[in-house]
């Protein structure tokens, strides 16, 4: 999205996740989507990328080639759309929940970049956001070293989503600490032990 290593993650990834591809298919596709990098660095990072558990690699003589490895960590944008889609059916609605639930976790407007990590299919259906909260948002992620398109819109959601919120900011926790199993799945009806 923002950050220029990430992207490049985030576009091997999902190039290898269609399929597997050697170092040369990943030089060209790079290449195609406008990254200039020496082939050593190519090598170096997938090299890195397969250490820390992100890919998988396997000699296929005479060349290396890579898939996505079970252990490809989410970001905030995915793993929230993600779980925007096991609530929601309606493509629409999932685009206006993801807007709602990010711009309450950052505090913040949300940027149509950052909207388009979520990956979702509904258009993007919300109030523009104003030139001051434009500008405050933008100098909050250049500050942290994000950069951000001249004239990307940024929306809010005045509308309150409430226990969609609560419901996606649970199961994110849960997931994250493989908590899950320890949650009761029936819900009590009526009081026990009241006579």
């Amino acid at each position: 999205m923002f950050l220029p290593e990430k992207d490049l993650k985030k576009i091997i990834i999902s190039s290898l996740k269609k399929e597997e591809k050697s170092i040369s298919g990943l030089y060209r596709m790079l290449e195609n989507e406008g990254y200039k990098l020496h082939r050593l660095t190519l090598t170096g990072y997938l090299k890195a990328l397969s250490d820390v558990g992100i890919l998988k690699e396997k000699e296929i003589p005479p060349s290396k080639v890579y898939t996505t490895s079970g252990h490809y960590e989410k970001n905030i944008y995915e793993a929230v759309s993600e779980k925007c889609k096991a609530i929601e059916k309606d493509e629409k609605e999932q685009v206006r929940i993801a807007i709602y639930v990010l711009q309450k976790l950052f505090h913040r407007a949300i940027f149509l970049e950052e909207i388009k990590q979520c990956e979702l299919k509904g258009g993007v259906d919300a109030e523009l956001a104003t030139d001051e909260q434009r500008m405050e948002a933008k100098k909050l992620l250049q500050k942290a070293g994000y950069r951000i398109p001249r004239n990307d819109p940024v929306y809010k959601i005045k509308e309150k989503y409430e226990e969609e919120y609560n419901t996606i900011i649970m199961n994110l926790f849960l997931e994250k600490f493989s908590a899950q199993p320890l949650v009761l799945e029936t819900k009590q009806l009526k009081l026990i032990g009241k006579e």
